[in-house]
């Protein structure tokens, strides 16, 4: 629908200017008539940037496992613990993948990129998990991760336009239960930019996205006529998940498509089985490196600098084998 995308791209200050606003970033100055805030736990400081009054978010961690679906029907419907302070507590729930996820903490911290698990936090996920729900299968846990809450002081979700600040609108302390409402905040917010610049509607606004196509849904004769069709819908890259090439194809390829390995991920699946990418992760490399003309050490895990090769043996030493095995073990190698 005519919308620009920078990703990379770090906003280091703003400032109001003449029918509207100034936004300094890392990769030059941008002009624009409005401004929606909605930076997550940094929301506080562009806020802060432009307003009087104040607003003060604290990053809350949340620790998580995710079980294999060995585990997922351990539990059939969702378990929440009794409210309290700092949320809905440590929850089991079945995904609607067939996985079994249990948590999250609730923690403050300082660090507004502290995504990092710790031990004690997986701790307080399995001793508050196993109060309300017996014997899950703590050894089925095939990954853990965690995510940040942007808690704001007032405990209050903070949308609209900032007073004494025309054109800046904020979508600020946006937690729990945020995603269930981020569809609704965000037809609020345009609703009232829109008011705001007495807009239009499109003639041909596509309101709609087309998911990618996932070929277990056919049937074996269906399916057989895609392959013949498309060969890569026959090449299996993710064997936990059963993710093909042509859906990895389709998912760089789309609209905003993947460039990263997470990317790929987050819209297929590859990667998200019981290996964690140990068998597909080379190969989704692989693949990005050819469909976006990139080299092996572009490649990103979630972009920014989390390149996932670094350095290459040629480049530090003089002799460069195609394998070199180290140990002992019963074969004496």
């Amino acid at each position: 629908n005519g919308v620009e995308f920078h990703f990379d791209t770090e906003v280091t200050d703003l400032r109001p200017v003449e029918d509207g606003w100034e936004i300094r970033t890392s990769k030059g100055t941008y002009k624009t008539r409005y401004v929606v805030n909605a930076a997550g736990v940094y929301a506080d400081k562009f806020h802060n940037m432009v307003s009087n009054k104040k607003i003060h978010i604290t990053p809350r961690r949340g620790d998580y496992c995710l079980l294999d679906k060995t585990a997922g029907n351990h539990v059939s419907h969702t378990v929440f613990a009794l409210p309290g302070k700092y949320g809905k507590g440590v929850l089991v729930t079945p995904t609607v993948h067939g996985n079994l996820l249990v948590g999250p903490t609730a923690i403050d911290i300082e660090n507004k990129e502290g995504t990092n698990t710790t031990r004690e936090g997986l701790n307080e996920v399995i001793t508050k998990a196993e109060m309300n729900v017996k014997n899950i299968p703590m050894r089925q846990v095939i990954t853990s991760f965690a995510g940040l809450r942007a808690h704001e002081d007032g405990h209050e979700f903070i949308i609209g336009e900032v007073d004494g600040a025309e054109g800046f609108f904020d979508c600020a302390g946006i937690e729990s239960p945020g995603l269930t409402s981020s569809p609704a905040i965000g037809e609020l917010v345009a609703e009232q930019v829109s008011r705001k610049l007495r807009l239009k509607k499109k003639k041909h606004f596509i309101a709609k996205r087309k998911g990618i196509f996932h070929p277990d849904s056919l049937s074996l004769e269906e399916r057989n006529a895609l392959i013949r069709e498309n060969p890569a819908y026959g090449t299996i890259i993710c064997r936990c998940e059963r993710i093909t090439e042509g859906e990895i194809l389709d998912a760089i390829h789309r609209p905003l498509g993947a460039k990263s390995v997470d990317g790929v991920k987050r819209r297929t699946r590859a990667g998200m089985g019981r290996c964690q990418g140990g068998f597909c992760g080379p190969k989704v490399m692989e693949i990005l490196c050819r469909e976006l003309g990139e080299d092996m050490q572009q490649i990103t895990k979630a972009g920014g600098a989390s390149y996932m090769v670094k350095g290459c043996c040629k480049d530090a030493f003089e002799d460069a084998y195609d394998i070199v095995i180290i140990g002992g073990g019963p074969a004496g190698l």
